[in-house]
């Protein structure tokens, strides 16, 4: 089984997909490079999804009272890594 997110809002939706179902949705190493590339420089309108940051009532703890935002990153080979900055 594999538990899937999705951005609701402010919000996280969880599903719990079977792996046999999940399977049909594979996406092929160039295809995840294209949809996802590695950029240099990344801005808010870039992000997957922003955490709010701060040391109180924000969703992660961070360094600044910046927002985190963060977000897929792929290589040709299907190498892929959440990257996050602040932003």
């Amino acid at each position: 089984m594999a538990i899937v997110s999705s951005p609701q809002g402010d919000n996280v939706k969880l599903y719990d997909i079977p792996d046999s179902e999940l399977e049909k949705y594979a996406i092929a190493p160039e295809k995840a490079a294209e949809m996802f590339p590695k950029k240099e420089n990344r801005s808010r309108e870039d992000a997957a999804a922003v955490a709010k940051a701060g040391s109180q009532g924000g969703d992660v703890q961070a360094y600044s009272n910046q927002d985190i935002c963060y977000a897929w990153e792929c290589d040709g080979y299907g190498n892929c890594v959440y990257v996050w900055w602040y932003c």
